[in-house]
């Protein structure tokens, strides 16, 4: 059954999500931003993710043509009012947020699925925003969103039974895997994966061993994709800083994110997204 699916939000994660669910469900999509510009950045993305998947074999251009006509692009909220299930994808801040919420819970259908991307704020404090928090979940997918294969559910403390069944059933319909989180700081994959990071920084603070080495190492010994600087290059310093502080307010000061993080965020070298982290993309990035 063809259904519609709303974007909150055109950036990295959202043009992945979007991108994802026409290319494995039957789904339409709309995306959401509140400028033309955004969108016009959105639609950039959006092409490059089916560009990229013609390039890689996975779908042919005739494939590709009905799939990117079954992606919208609006400014405007009410756009929205026919998606079962509504997925917010912007900025990491809990007002901007609630904000979203409380005109999603106005706008759209009363049986519909309100849903954040967040990879750590409280669901049950964005549910505050809505009259309706029993319909509000989270959906943390991971970058990038039609490689990776998880998506963490996040049970608020409202959260009905339904909401989290049709959510993770419109999750699995997208060949993903899914993990349920109670709502606490950081959810499961965060709050373990920051604190891998965390104890990375901590070894380079103290001379343990160099960025590639520590690197290097974690990455063959545990036969993980990439080590512990590259992945937080791939995240975002910058966000890597905010999640970092968030914990450290929640679960005391294991999370502390040390002096060479914020030195590097306060000089702009962001990871890979600036051409510039722990490693140098530079190269990468005009390519």
């Amino acid at each position: 059954m063809a259904e519609n699916v709303g974007v909150i939000g055109g950036g990295l994660m959202g043009s992945g999500i979007a991108y994802t669910v026409v290319l494995k469900s039957a789904a339409s999509v709309v995306i959401v931003e509140p400028t033309e510009a955004l969108l016009s950045g959105c639609r950039a993305r959006i092409a490059k993710l089916f560009d990229g998947g013609i390039k890689r074999g996975v779908l042919t251009e005739a494939q590709a043509a009905p799939l990117r006509e079954r992606i919208r692009y609006a400014t405007d909220f009410a756009a929205l009012s026919q998606a079962y299930i509504v997925i917010e994808a912007v900025t990491e801040d809990l007002g901007v947020k609630q904000k979203v919420f409380e005109q999603l819970d106005r706008l759209c259908a009363p049986g519909a699925i309100l849903a954040s991307n967040t990879s750590g704020i409280s669901i049950t404090q964005i549910a505050t925003a809505a009259r309706h928090p029993e319909r509000v979940v989270g959906t943390h997918f991971f970058n990038p969103v039609p490689v990776m294969k998880l998506v963490e559910l996040v049970r608020g403390d409202k959260s009905s039974d339904e909401a989290i069944a049709t959510a993770r059933r419109f999750c699995e319909g997208l060949e993903k895997e899914v993990v349920v989180s109670r709502d606490r700081p950081g959810f499961i994959t965060t709050r373990i994966g920051q604190a891998y990071i965390c104890e990375a920084l901590r070894c380079l603070e103290e001379g343990v061993g160099t960025i590639e080495d520590i690197d290097k190492g974690i990455q063959l010994a545990y036969n993980f994709p990439m080590g512990p600087f590259r992945l937080a290059d791939l995240v975002g310093l910058d966000t890597e800083l905010h999640i970092m502080e968030a914990l450290t307010q929640e679960l005391g000061s294991r999370f502390d994110p040390g002096p060479i993080l914020r030195k590097m965020v306060q000089e702009k070298h962001l990871g890979r997204k600036t051409g510039r982290g722990f490693f140098d993309y530079s190269e990468a990035k005009k390519g």
